[in-house]
């Protein structure tokens, strides 16, 4: 039976930050992926801002650049606010693989095609053993980054879930897409309720295209958004079909445990307004990959010891996490006539404050002159 100070199950953006993390403090560092390549493996928009490099301390360089993009956010009767800050949408299996060579150059070991069949805490030699379907591991301290159906947290009993929310995005081409510099949101419950709508082009002829949606058959909404702008949409070949759940209920509590951290989906850490989770899942990863691996190091991988992941993750992140959390859940409540009537008063850093769960005070003060918006948007965001 092989030993290792720190595995990580699943190499997401999450895991594999924390097998570069945990290798780079020095830990003997084992990332085990069920899937037979590393890549992104679930429907995602793939865009982040410069400030998610700098958090995976990887250069921003062309290879994982798909396009540089603002964004444009859609009310119900498509009234638009442009959002000024440029962001990247990148290739994210490409990524993903940077930080695992990162890793990998570090000392990690990597195993693909292996999934998990479980995972305990040995109370008697205070070591993690993990059952895979080609053999059995030992080590200090296990990262369980294996996604919303996480199987390690099963494994260790955690029966917790953060609300899910359907997702389901074609890649489509054969079309010429408009305004490729712009990604773009739809916010309106007749195309998705409780979630929205996206076109984010890649390029002129190829565009990611999808809802979330918490009030329907996910398919069937992305279907009739895409009649509904047939005039761009219409016609166009669907080369690629993904559908997943997206964890938007915030952060589970029990995510730290003897000998184990639960991170990135598995534990919730996404922005839940915007199901935004590629910056939020490696930052978890580059915190839980640090503290596992000093904690291993030194011998101690109690829950008080690795409950320094959570402490940190959420001295920044977990309170943004709150934060976007309330906004949602004033959003969701709001019909079509109350968004339009809200687009007509935020603009770009209203939005950003509220998306990235950043100064939504100061987003309620503003509203709170306005008579109808401040009982149903105001004062529940101040309360």
């Amino acid at each position: 039976m092989s030993f290792y100070d720190v595995i990580i199950i699943g190499a997401g953006p999450a895991g594999a930050a924390a097998a570069k993390s945990a290798a780079k403090n020095g830990a003997k560092v084992l990332l085990i992926e069920k899937h037979p390549t590393i890549q992104a493996n679930k429907p995602c928009g793939e865009a982040v801002s410069s400030r998610t490099f700098e958090t995976a301390g990887i250069p921003i360089r062309d290879e994982f650049i798909v396009n540089v993009a603002y964004a444009q956010v859609y009310s119900p009767s498509l009234k638009r606010i442009d959002i000024k800050e440029k962001g990247f949408l990148i290739n994210k299996s490409r990524f993903i693989q940077e930080l695992v060579v990162h890793a990998v150059e570090n000392g990690a070991e990597v195993k693909v095609r292996e999934e998990v069949k479980e995972a305990g805490f040995d109370i008697n030699d205070k070591l993690v053993k993990v059952k895979t379907v080609h053999g059995e591991y030992k080590c200090k301290v296990l990262i369980g980054a294996d996604g919303y159906a996480s199987v390690v947290a099963r494994s260790f009993g955690i029966n917790e879930k953060s609300e899910p929310i359907p997702t389901v995005q074609y890649i489509m081409v054969g079309k010429k897409f408009r305004d490729i510099d712009a990604v773009r949101f739809y916010v309106a419950n007749k195309w998705a309720p409780k979630g929205y709508a996206w076109i984010f082009p890649k390029n002129e002829k190829m565009a990611e295209v999808g809802v979330g949606v918490r009030g329907g058959p996910a398919k069937l909404f992305l279907d009739k958004f895409i009649q509904d702008f047939k005039e761009e949409l219409g016609g166009a070949q669907i080369i690629d079909y993904r559908g997943a759940p997206v964890p938007i209920g915030g952060m589970i509590n029990n995510d730290v445990s003897d000998g184990f951290i639960l991170i990135g989906d598995a534990a919730g850490t996404v922005m839940p307004l915007t199901g935004g989770g590629i910056h939020t899942c490696v930052a978890s990863g580059m915190i839980a990959g640090e503290v596992a691996a000093k904690a291993a190091l030194e011998g101690n991988n109690s829950k008080e010891r690795l409950m320094e992941y959570r402490r940190r993750y959420d001295e920044y992140w977990g309170e943004r996490i709150k934060k976007s959390l309330k906004a949602m859940r004033v959003l969701e409540r709001l019909s079509d006539e109350e968004l339009d009537e809200l687009a007509d008063i935020l603009v770009d850093s209203d939005i950003l404050d509220l998306a990235n769960g950043l100064d939504i005070k100061r987003v309620a003060l503003k509203l709170l002159s306005h008579p109808r918006l401040a009982i149903s948007v105001a004062k529940a965001l101040l309360s």
